[in-house]
Parts: C-alpha cells; structure tokens; sequence
C-alpha cells in the first residue's frame, strides 16, 4: 500500500460525519442532577460533567426551587398562612449570582462548560437540602422527632446555609486540572459573588409562616375603635362570684406581639382552664399579635390593671382564687417585655404588678410567668396567700421562644403536659421542673432552674381547691 493510500484510510474515520445524538428526556436530566447533588451534599468527589448543564436543565432546576419552596412552606405553615409576593426578589437573587459565579469559574479554569454546570450543581444541590429541611420539620410538627436547639432556633434560611456553602465550596475547588491560584481565585469569587450577598439578604418563603410571625400589627382606625370594646366586653362577660364555694379566674397576658408562639400558647392554655379548671366565664386573655386586634384586647400594662382591678370586684375575694398567667420574653434587670408593632407600651416589672395585685384587693393568687429571667418575679410578689411559679430563676434564661412553635418549653411542660394529667399546681410544677431539667440536659442548654414559691396559707386553700376541681372532673365523667 503506497503512503498516498495509507493517508486516506487513516484519515477516512476522521472525517466521517456522525450523526447527532439526541438529547436525554427533561426528566432524566433533572433526575441525573439531583443523584449528583446527593454526591455534592456528602462532600464527595463530583465532577462538572456528572450534572445534566444544558440551558432547558438550568431553567428547569431554577423553576423547581421555587415551586419546592411553595409546597413546603404551604404544607407546614397551613391554609391560615398567605403567598407572600414580596418573596420574589429575594427568592431569585441567586439565579443571577450563580450564573455569574459559572462564567467567572469557567475563565478562570478554562472550562466553558462550567457557564452552566456550575448553576446546575448550586440549584441541585439547594434543591436536595430545601427537600431534607422540609421533611425535618415537618417530622417536628408532627411530633414524630425533636431538633436540637441549634437547629430549631436557627432561622429558617441559615438551618443548612452552611452546609450547602461548604458543599458547593468544595465542589467549586476540585474542579479542573487548574493551578492552586486559580482555584483560590474561583473561591474568592464564590464567597464574594455568592456567599456573602445570599446570607445578606435571605430568600423568604412564598407562603409565609403562623399568622403574626414576623408580621407588623396595623394600627387602622377599625383596630384602633375596637379596641376600648373588646376590652370592655371581655370585662362584663366575667361571672360574679358566689357566696359559697371557691372558684377559679383565669387572666392570661401574652406581652410580646413579634413571635406566635406566645399568642397560641396563651390561647391554649385558656382554653384548659376553662375545660379543666371550671374557668368557663371566669377568663380574660390580653393578647398582642398582628392576627388578633379585631377579636381580643391588647396585652398592656393599663389593660392589665384595669383587668385585675375589675376581677377583684366580681369575684368572692374571700374564697375565690385568681390565676394569673404571664408569656413573653424577660430581661436580666426583671421587666416582662411588652411590645406590639409601632405601639410603645410601658414594660411589666415586678414591683409594678404587685401594686396592681394590692390595688385589686385580691387575696388568693396563683401567678406563673413563663420569660427568661423570671425568677425576679418571685421575692416583690411572695407572701403566705401567694403560688409563684416561674420558668427560670432571675438570672438565667428559658427556652423554646421560636417561630412556629405551640408552646415554650415552660408552657408545655407545666401547661400542656403536667396540669393535663394533675389539678395540683404544685404538683405540675415539680412535674414540669423534671421534665424541663432532662430536655435541657439533652439539648445541651444551661439549666433554666424554675422556681416556685408557695405560701402556707395558699397551700392550703389549693389543697381544697384541687379536691373540689377532683370532684367536679369526676361528676363530668
């Protein structure tokens, strides 16, 4: 064979023509990134080519997240939350950012394909761990597991931040056969481009969370006429008490209108008294929440006193006793914090509640404050016909203030728990207290140390109390 013929036989296969591949089915991209994003979120070794980067990918990747975190946020906030159009912006601040971080990775490797690998792998693996942060709290609501505190407190958008950043991080430099100072370069313009604007400015959920989360209270000229009248009717509907006989008031008083979880757990825990303790028409709640300016009044110093003051005239002062339940955050110095939206309303302290308990005239008195530092509550309020129970002693704090939760740790040991299996206050108390102590000890929290107080002359007349609340529980039955 001469070289002339040689060439052509050589060359033949170079220059045949084959045929175009037709692109995989959407589906199986989409379902390719997401097994490669598992592989990214285990920080193991996950090379550019292992992500289906076609631009239909890309955008099928950019559509999904959103519409993940619409799902989510819908099925664990309810159909009491709302959409949330002002979620927008932030939600698909990163779309460009991410794009942007592609192109400067594939210069700086010199690696085209990275314009749209890189995208594709951040919004895969986002995917993947919105997936994993839905399913864990949805586990929570239902009680089937409980988060650490460092988890469960954390807000929502930052719970996995860190972990899609060191995943993303890692895949970023292990990119290309580049030179250390490329890669160096490539993170520098992750954490710039990417990282530091996304922890900035957090993409919000579409469907927002319990009504009164993170929402500011409106003071509209329909808030503003109701409220002197929802004062005023929660005020008449109080029974008179009877010559005969001890009963139960229940004023209830959540102080802080920025989280929910003070306005359910108040909500719930009237309604116990009145299932429970025969409070039915004995009852007050003071409520501050964006959801409940046109139904219950506000939590206020001025409504509290008026409320205990219009409680000391109805009820048999002699026989009658007087629940007083407090939910809000506390400070160090001893102040209840009193807050609602644009309002600026004098904080509840100690002293302060003890002149308007005096003022009241009213002698037995059952008085739980569930807030951080409490226990300054204890020695201004104390005396031989008092029961003060508080979640923490006064210098440390409680727990369990976080968004979308039922109950602070207090409210569900003692309220939710304890005084559902017992009508002893005290003994719930000692109950909650154990219950409280394990929970802390298995969270690693420092000890809150709740606190109880009671009077010989009270124990007393909660011994009777507790007897005929027996009684009545077991004619119901």
């Amino acid at each position: 064979m001469d070289e002339e013929t040689l060439n052509q036989v050589v060359e033949e296969p170079a220059s045949q023509e084959w045929p175009e591949t037709a692109p995989a089915p959407l589906w199986e991209g989409f379902l390719r990134n997401l097994r490669s994003a598992v592989r990214l979120a285990l920080f193991r070794r996950t090379g550019a080519d292992r992500f289906a980067a076609l631009p239909r990918d890309v955008v099928l990747l950019a559509l999904a997240d959103p519409a993940l975190n619409l799902l989510f946020s819908w099925l664990l906030s309810g159909r009491d939350g709302a959409f949330a159009a002002s979620s927008f912006a932030s939600f698909f601040l990163h779309i460009p950012l991410f794009l942007l971080c592609g192109l400067v990775a594939a210069r700086l490797l010199a690696d085209p394909g990275l314009v749209t690998a890189v995208p594709a792998a951040f919004l895969a693996l986002s995917l993947l761990l919105e997936s994993l942060h839905g399913a864990l709290e949805g586990a929570e609501l239902l009680r089937w597991l409980t988060l650490p505190d460092w988890l469960a407190y954390a807000p929502h958008y930052y719970r996995f931040f860190l972990w899609w950043a060191g995943a993303s991080a890692l895949f970023l430099a292990r990119l290309g056969p580049a030179t250390v100072r490329r890669r160096i370069a490539s993170l520098a313009v992750f954490l710039a481009v990417v990282i530091a604007p996304l922890w900035l400015f957090p993409r919000g959920d579409f469907w927002t969370a319990q009504p009164g989360e993170g929402k500011a209270m409106h003071l509209t000229e329909e808030v503003l006429d109701a409220q002197p009248r929802l004062m005023q009717e929660a005020l008449d509907r109080l029974l008179p008490g009877r010559k005969t006989g001890t009963h139960l008031y229940f004023v209830g008083f959540a102080g802080d209108g920025g989280q929910g979880v003070f306005m359910r757990e108040l909500l719930s825990v009237e309604r116990l008294f009145a299932e429970r303790f025969g409070a039915s028409g004995r009852s007050v709640a003071m409520v501050n929440n964006p959801a409940t300016p046109l139904n219950r009044p506000f939590a206020t110093a001025s409504n509290l006193k008026r409320t205990l003051l219009h409680v000391g005239k109805v009820m048999n002062r002699d026989e009658d006793v007087l629940f007083l339940y407090l939910t809000s955050h506390g400070s160090s110095d001893g102040e209840l914090a009193v807050e609602n939206g644009a309002l600026e309303l004098e904080q509840i302290t100690p002293e302060e509640l003890r002149e308007m308990l005096a003022e009241a005239g009213i002698r037995w008195r059952v008085i739980a404050v569930s807030a951080c530092f409490s226990g300054t509550f204890v020695d201004p309020l104390k005396d031989d016909h008092t029961l003060i129970v508080t979640a923490s002693d006064a210098t440390h704090e409680s727990f369990g203030c976080q968004n979308g939760a039922d109950f602070t740790w207090f409210g569900k040991a003692y309220f939710d728990e304890a005084l559902r299996a017992t009508r002893s206050f005290t003994g719930a108390f000692r109950m909650a207290q154990e219950k409280i102590r394990a929970r802390e000890q298995e969270e690693g929290e420092t000890p809150s140390n709740p606190q109880m107080f009671v009077g010989k002359a009270m124990e007393r007349k909660l011994a009777e109390l507790e007897g005929r609340l027996a009684a009545a529980g077991a004619t119901q039955r």
